[in-house]
């Protein structure tokens, strides 16, 4: 097997651990797929292809997700998952604040 075929089923394997996730989520929420898809503004079939790991959802569908179900969104991720989704945090709010600085010395010129 190549290693190209190895990072493919490593990947389907992580897909279907989310949906997994995210089906066990929904349930405990006592939620059906059209529900959950209203709620996250997403249709039923949106929701289907997470499920079963054939769509791999946004950070900001997790964010929504984590919302909805009352989960943190660590639930979704596996440890590797969630320091890639930490380290993502740390530079979207390290963008937001440099953002700001760049404001603040735009309004000072």
């Amino acid at each position: 097997m190549s290693n190209q075929e190895k990072h493919h089923q490593s990947d389907q394997s992580y897909l279907k651990q989310i949906g997994e996730r995210i089906k066990r989520a929904r349930e405990e929420i006592g939620y059906s797929q059209r529900e959950l898809g209203d709620a996250l503004c997403l249709s039923d079939r949106t929701v289907s292809a997470y499920e079963v790991g054939r769509a791999q959802p946004s950070l900001k569908i997790l964010q929504e997700l984590g919302r909805v179900t009352h989960q943190p969104i660590s639930y979704f991720l596996d440890e590797d998952q969630q320091i890639d989704f930490d380290l993502q945090l740390q530079i979207k709010k390290i963008e937001q604040e440099l953002l700001e600085v760049k404001k603040l010395i735009s309004k000072k010129q």
